[in-house]
């Protein structure tokens, strides 16, 4: 089974776009000849990494960006120093929508997303915060 997991860093900075678009061709380009799939990868991740240039202002450390290949599915996620998401963190279940509200992130950004992708994940972990999209290919 075919499976890459490859993780570079970005600066917070729109003019980095062009460079993480290269980084997911590269990666993804031979597990997705479907050009539809690649393409709502790289929206989905754009508005993403966008919203955390945008919004999080609490520190200037690069972007993580990692993407999974496999088989059937392809998964990025972003990475991102926060040291203090959103309150709601104290509470068991992490409440996706609350946490883009807070954020103030574009709300139709993340409809858009919740559309495009098979998956989302979000996970806050000792002052970083995932965010993963998962697209099932087959």
């Amino acid at each position: 089974y075919f499976m890459t997991n490859e993780i570079k860093y970005f600066s917070r900075s729109a003019s980095e776009l062009p460079m993480i678009f290269k980084f997911m061709n590269t990666v993804i380009a031979e597990n997705a000849s479907n050009r539809k799939i690649l393409n709502e990868l790289k929206l989905s991740m754009e508005e993403i990494f966008m919203n955390m240039v945008r919004h999080n202002k609490t520190t200037t450390k690069d972007i993580a960006i990692r993407i999974e290949s496999y088989k059937n599915s392809i998964s990025i996620s972003l990475i991102d120093h926060e040291d203090n998401p959103f309150d709601i963190l104290n509470t068991d279940e992490i409440d996706f929508d609350e946490y883009f509200k807070q954020k103030k992130y574009g709300g139709l950004g993340i409809h858009l997303i919740k559309k495009l992708m098979d998956d989302l994940i979000f996970d806050h972990d000792a002052g970083k915060t995932t965010i993963k999209i998962t697209k099932h290919i087959n």
